[in-house]
């Protein structure tokens, strides 16, 4: 056994927060082997939210882990990516059946939230988690000790070897780590998020032929998009209406619907009729945390994932993605900690040497897109518009400013593997071998699609 370590059986890790991230860390736990208590701040386990992308690289674990097949009547898988002018004028394509399945060997499914908490839920409880909810951590106990002690807002006590701050943007855990850190809004992007049933487009002739086939739609315009997708079965439109406003928005904000419709007026007919559907929205702030210079305590018994880490803005999609990475990842080293290989400080030391640089270069492409969708009009604009004209005839070629079709950009952030990462670089470190280090692979990458599309809001932040 390893030194310092606690006996297999008594070792015991605590998750703050039973969102996305939270659950799949509590998976992969258990999966390790490990005693796994997830405390949840709500008074019932659920997520209402919105639609959500398990892009390929999640995808793979809701597969192997057993959860999507306790939703697969509600996954869409759609056929193709329509990238548009605001107008409706078609200028890049993806098609993700059979290419994209076929290039990275998983589905890129669509979903409610809800109904992916809810899978989660039931295969972390049948794993033998345990979800405790109603208890909010208000203190964190963890210097100059081995174990940790969480006490709750009903003043009940938690102790645990090993915590995992997975409590999302507002943070208990990193507040407690790192005081002065606070996510902010970079620019003035927000968003508002909406779900629209298919009852109701069905019946508009305009808007119907938009749900003819499951398609994901972008429609790019002069500083705000609109993205759809199928969820729930192909029952429901889930939109995501980017825009900017004149200062930062750091909190929901409720909004009259009157004012989301005015800032879309002039977008094409049919995805203009579907606005008009919506009938209440908030606009969502799209929130930066980091990058930071360390994702854990320094007695190394504590650490973050997710948005309590690295949140990022939403144009990748890879929000709660990266999160339920760093879940897959961090399993697969604590596992390596039950065997008795390697310690706890080693297992975080392994995370974070090789999670960190992944986690930045989400963020850094994340932005980088959402300020290639949102090129106001201009020289600028056409140039992106002619880049992607080739995969409108079938060809597709690394550089396209379609970065959820550039063949590249999509095996990155697509392709990518956290087990099997994490397997690698256990293995280097066990053998005393150096680490492969990517990150000027990443950052030449998003180097040179700033170079590129350097216009607009990416002039105000476009490195992290």
């Amino acid at each position: 056994m390893a030194a310092n370590q606690p006996s297999n059986s008594l070792l015991h890790v605590g998750i703050c927060g039973g969102g996305l991230g939270g659950l799949t860390t509590a998976i992969a736990l258990r999966r390790a082997g490990v005693q796994v208590t997830v405390l949840e701040q709500a008074a019932e386990l659920g997520d209402i939210g919105a639609g959500i992308q398990m892009t390929p690289n999640v995808s793979r674990l809701l597969i192997k882990w057993g959860v999507a097949d306790l939703i697969l009547k509600d996954l869409v898988e759609v056929e193709e990516l329509n990238v548009r002018r605001f107008d409706g004028t078609k200028v890049g394509y993806t098609r993700m059946i059979p290419d994209v399945r076929k290039e990275l060997n998983y589905p890129w499914w669509v979903v409610h939230r809800f109904h992916l908490h809810d899978a989660l839920v039931r295969v972390a409880s049948k794993l033998g988690a345990s979800l405790l909810i109603n208890s909010r951590a208000t203190k964190i106990e963890y210097e100059n000790q081995k174990k940790v002690t969480v006490t709750t807002a009903l003043g009940q006590k938690h102790t645990f070897d090993f915590l995992i701050g997975a409590d999302g943007l507002k943070s208990v855990v990193r507040q407690a780590l790192f005081p002065k850190v606070n996510p902010k809004a970079r620019t003035p992007n927000c968003a508002y998020r909406a779900i629209v049933p298919y009852s109701l487009i069905l019946k508009d002739p305009i808007a119907a032929p938009l749900i003819k086939i499951p398609t994901m739609e972008v429609w790019m315009g002069d500083n705000s998009y609109i993205i759809t997708y199928p969820i729930s079965g192909s029952t429901e439109m889930n939109l995501v209406l980017s825009h900017h406003v004149d200062y930062p928005v750091t909190s929901p904000e409720p909004i009259a619907i009157s004012v989301l419709q005015e800032q879309f007026k002039n977008y094409d007919p049919r995805i203009k009729r579907v606005v008009d559907m919506i009938t209440e929205s908030n606009r969502w702030p799209l929130l930066v945390t980091g990058p930071l210079e360390s994702w854990s305590s320094k007695e190394k018994n504590v650490v973050l994932i997710g948005d309590a880490a690295h949140s990022m803005v939403n144009h990748m999609a890879q929000g709660a993605a990266t999160s339920m990475e760093d879940g897959a990842f961090l399993g697969r080293c604590i596992a390596q900690v039950v065997v008795g290989k390697i310690t706890l400080e080693q297992a975080v030391k392994v995370y974070e040497t090789e999670r960190m640089p992944k986690a930045k270069f989400k963020q850094e492409i994340s932005f980088l897109n959402g300020a290639i969708w949102h090129i106001p009009d201009g020289p600028v604009q056409k140039k992106r518009d002619d880049a992607m004209k080739g995969e409108l005839v079938g060809r597709r070629e690394d550089g396209s400013p379609n970065l959820y079709g550039d063949p590249k950009m999509m095996k990155l952030v697509y392709g990518y593997d956290a087990e099997e990462h994490a397997d690698l670089a256990l293995k280097r470190f066990l053998k005393g071998e150096p680490r492969i280090d990517d990150s000027d692979e990443l950052d030449k990458e998003t180097e040179e699609l700033f170079r590129k599309w350097s216009v607009g809001e990416m002039e105000v932040s476009a490195k992290l």
